[in-house]
């Protein structure tokens, strides 16, 4: 045995053993600290997705209310009552519905009796303050609940303010056992940070957003508090050092019984090393494959989920006039998701998706309607500026509305109230799509880099996006490029235009 092996197993031995075991202890320390955190942000997603659909309900229920109100008025007590009688029975959360007069002489309608006058004073001066918007307060004699109010008929002419009791606990209500572990905590409260219900975390991690309702913008915060015995039970702790020092045995005899085969098993670890970085390389393409799959079916299903919750408010009122066009939008959508699986499904294959003379500015205004929704609830404007002639082009027409959407969406998350604007024009046998935006633009250290897989700036983005549009559009035989010395952050696409009597 070499001298150096000798001296190792002699004085090195439990040094090795100690850093190991350190090592791997660490190690799974780290790993399940990030999974914790990952399952926090995951389940904190979901419940913000929950609560802030539960919230927009509210605003359905205070119209349904208040048209059922101003037709019968206070002689029809009984259509007001009967109505948030459903309403409360359907949704616990709505404990109750109130109209309380401008006039305190006049007489109320109470779903529930016992309102208090604190309450009713609150009631009636926050509908006078209303421009029509929705106000909400804590309520003062219900503590974790809160009011949801407008005026009633929605004018300046109004003479009575209409009132939702909201149980907070009941809008952030899951029954994942997620949320039943001491250490994750959950608290709701009102912009201003006024607390309705829950726990603040007192440490450690800590995820606040804003509930995705307009009337309702709560502050949903979640937090983890992760302790030692979090990260790293007794048990396995136990479990590792056994583990560690039965195969760190099982190493130094090996080693102590195989050293005049030292050659044989280096060869054989640089070939275990070589399996292990192609399985690597593999499973590095499935991941890239399956986040672009989800960046790209993200857009599609937000459509349909926004027509959804919209032809559900359109089916509770009864117009299906309208509800038509949603649910034709809708199976649009779908059909949109169904392509784009179809292209991510050849995106790795050689061959080519067939090219056809499409209308670029339609794009541009099929991009545009698909976002209307989702660019009025974030207060942002579009304007476009379309050329005076046809752009017809070679294009896979679905292909090139996604780039078109990866554009603007980007432009519409970088900056709140976003001002964008879409430019088509012609310029040397090309057809020109600018698409320019307000936001604080990218950073200098990411501009070279801004088209690599996985180079972004936003947080939580995959960095796919700018990626795909540039693979998409070069199949196109056109360029994509983020203009150097652009006044606002401008993204131009260069494509070909079709020539007379030109095919593909």
């Amino acid at each position: 045995m070499p001298i150096v092996t000798t001296l190792m197993y002699r004085s090195k031995m439990p040094v090795l053993w100690v850093a190991l075991l350190v090592l791997t202890l660490g190690t799974s320390a780290i790993f399940e600290r990030q999974r914790l955190i990952g399952e926090l942000t995951l389940q904190s997603a979901v419940l913000h997705r929950l609560a802030s659909q539960q919230a927009d309900q509210h605003d359905a229920h205070l119209t349904a209310l208040s048209a059922i109100f101003v037709k019968g008025g206070a002689e029809r007590q009984d259509l007001f009552l009967e109505v948030a009688a459903a309403i409360t029975r359907f949704y616990p959360r709505i404990i109750s519905a109130h109209v309380v007069p401008y006039d305190p002489a006049e007489r109320g309608i109470d779903s529930t009796p016992g309102l208090s006058e604190d309450d009713t004073a609150l009631i009636r001066r926050l509908a006078k303050s209303s421009t029509g918007q929705v106000q909400i307060a804590p309520a003062i004699a219900r503590t974790g609940h809160y009011w949801v109010i407008k005026r009633t008929p929605n004018t300046d002419d109004a003479t009575h303010a209409l009132a939702l009791l909201i149980n907070a606990s009941d809008l952030i209500a899951s029954d994942n056992v997620f949320w039943q572990t001491p250490s994750v905590s959950r608290r709701l409260a009102t912009p201003e940070g006024q607390h309705l219900t829950g726990q603040p975390a007192a440490t450690g991690t800590v995820l606040t957003k804003t509930l995705g309702s307009r009337s309702q913008p709560l502050v949903l915060e979640t937090g983890l508090s992760i302790s030692r015995n979090d990260i790293l039970p007794l048990g396995r702790v136990a479990w590792v050092v056994g583990l560690v020092s039965a195969l760190f045995a099982t190493g130094a005899l090996i080693l102590k019984q195989r050293s005049r085969r030292k050659e044989a098993e280096r060869s054989a670890t640089l070939s275990a090393q070589e399996t292990r970085l192609a399985h690597a390389s593999r499973v590095n393409a499935m991941g890239e494959m399956a986040s672009g799959m989800a960046h790209e079916l993200a857009q599609p299903l937000t459509a349909i989920l926004s027509q959804a919750q919209a032809g559900r408010h359109l089916a509770r009122r009864g117009d299906v006039a309208r509800l038509a066009g949603v649910l034709d939008d809708t199976v649009s959508q779908a059909q949109r998701a169904a392509d784009i699986l179809d292209r991510l499904r050849r995106w790795s294959k050689p061959n080519r998706s067939e090219l056809t003379a499409c209308s670029l500015d339609e794009a541009v205004q099929n991009v545009e309607r698909l976002l209307a929704r989702e660019m009025e609830m974030r207060g942002a404007q579009v304007t476009l500026q379309l050329a005076d002639t046809p752009l017809t082009i070679f294009a896979d027409p679905v292909e090139l509305e996604q780039v078109i959407f990866n554009l603007m969406r980007n432009a519409l998350e970088a900056s709140e109230a976003a001002q964008i604007t879409v430019t088509t024009r012609e310029q040397d046998d090309h057809a020109i799509a600018e698409v320019a935006d307000n936001g604080p633009g990218v950073p200098e250290t990411l501009r070279p880099r801004i088209f690599e897989p996985f180079v972004t700036g936003k947080p939580g983005g995959t960095g796919l996006g700018l990626a795909l549009c540039q693979r998409l559009v070069e199949e196109m035989d056109g360029d994509i490029a983020l203009l150097p010395d652009a006044a606002q952050t401008t993204f131009r696409i260069s494509l070909p235009l079709v020539k007379e009597g030109e095919h593909k």
